[in-house]
């Protein structure tokens, strides 16, 4: 089943659907449900995650050639390039915007595809691992897996930990709560439709 119709706004991170609907979104969804608490965002953390994540969609889209990268943020994607090489992904989408047809929520994972044959979804971080994450894994896997006909538990969900260092830490998220979490979640925050 494919995605609902809407429009993304990348300005404002707004989902809408075609009748003029604001639907929520992942990041929205974990803050509402005290998962994430944004009290201590700092806006240079946040500028760099916006480049960073930047960065890295070009080098996986292959706009981007590391050696020739002069961002201060070199190092995140040189760590992204290294991960990248020992995965060996197939990224089906990058940063795409997707809404659920039945829980109306939109989101954007990072990476849908395939990392050694089992279908991933894969999140960039430029920080610090946080307990919202493997929920937020756990949101991406049931939005992408009406999109691609498989059952959000069966679907691969990891979180790639880039660090300036040029470092990087992979973790897998493995844990069936994170789903019992992410749908106690939809069904607080969300219009289900039939």
């Amino acid at each position: 089943m494919a995605s609902l119709p809407f429009r993304f706004d990348a300005e404002t991170h707004e989902y809408v659907t075609l009748d003029g609907e604001l639907l929520p979104h992942i990041t929205g969804l974990l803050k509402d449900s005290g998962w994430i608490d944004d009290r201590w965002f700092r806006e240079e953390d946040s500028e760099r995650g916006r480049q960073v994540h930047a960065l890295c969609a070009r080098y996986d889209l292959g706009a981007l050639d590391v050696a020739t990268c002069r961002s201060p943020y070199r190092a995140y994607v040189q760590a992204h390039a290294k991960a990248m090489q020992i995965l060996g992904p197939d990224w089906w989408q990058v940063e795409e915007p997707l809404v659920h047809p039945h829980w109306r929520f939109g989101g954007r994972p990072d990476r849908v595809g395939l990392v050694h044959g089992a279908r991933t979804v894969l999140e960039v971080k430029s920080g610090a691992e946080a307990k919202a994450h493997p929920v937020q894994t756990a949101l991406q896997a049931i939005l992408v897996s009406t999109e691609h006909e498989l059952p959000a538990e069966h679907w691969q969900r990891m979180a790639l930990y880039l660090q300036r260092t040029g470092k990087f830490r992979l973790i897998e998220h493995t844990h069936e709560r994170d789903f019992h979490e992410a749908r106690k979640i939809l069904r607080t925050f969300c219009r289900r439709v039939a």
